[in-house]
């Protein structure tokens, strides 16, 4: 973060209209620039797909190493941030262990299983917590004051004209997937492509406001 403020230097020499209208007159401004937070790739939320019985029912997924998948994110899209081609779920090394260790989730009907062999949803996978980092935030506030300082009534007392600009770059800043979105899910419990995972739908910094004041100092 970097802040500051700036009084223009007038004119000594001027008097009377010209120096109210050049003097008195003050920038500022915060610039802000931040590295995102982690957060962590599920799928199937809200169906324990990976039979943890327990409040967090939702599974990891494992982590691809194909070609494109040597970072998790496409900085600047929002609508694809995660890059959800680089996951997929768990699956078993062999069908032994298929066998021996995996819930293949019988469809109590048609006793068909949910997840075929290789499929293992509780497999942990190994995208572990927090190994994604959501978007930084980048932030410029601006603000101009125009002081007039009246030394009849006082020494200190001032009649301040303020204009100040929250994101006035109208820069969008994202905030990183989370669980209460549901878009932290590549898939669903049914295996199929999550429609919100990896989609970017909350900013966390207001856009472009600007307001206009009055303030007396006295």
């Amino acid at each position: 973060m970097v802040n500051g403020t700036w009084e223009i230097p007038s004119a000594k020499s001027w008097t009377g209209p010209a120096k109210w209208a050049t003097d008195g007159w003050e920038l500022g401004m915060i610039f802000t620039v931040s590295d995102g937070v982690p957060f962590t790739p599920t799928w199937g939320t809200g169906d324990d797909p990976a039979g943890t019985q327990n409040h967090d029912d939702f599974a990891f997924p494992n982590r691809l190493t194909t070609a494109g998948c040597a970072t998790l994110t496409n900085p600047g899209n929002p609508s694809n941030y995660i890059k959800t081609d680089c996951f997929a779920i768990p699956t078993a090394p062999n069908l032994a262990f298929y066998s021996a260790n995996c819930d293949p989730h019988n469809d109590p009907i048609t006793g068909v299983p949910v997840f075929p062999f290789p499929l293992c949803p509780n497999l942990r996978g190994n995208a572990g917590r927090n190994t994604i980092i959501g978007p930084g935030v980048t932030n410029l506030d601006f603000s101009v004051f125009k002081n007039n300082r009246v030394k009849r009534i006082s020494e200190n007392f001032n009649v301040q004209f303020r204009v100040e600009m929250f994101n006035i770059m109208n820069h969008p800043n994202f905030a990183p997937p989370g669980p209460g979105d549901g878009n932290t899910d590549i898939f669903l419990s049914d295996t199929s492509k999550s429609g919100l995972g990896g989609k970017l739908i909350r900013t966390t910094i207001p856009e472009r406001q600007i307001q206009v004041a009055l303030k007396i100092v006295f």
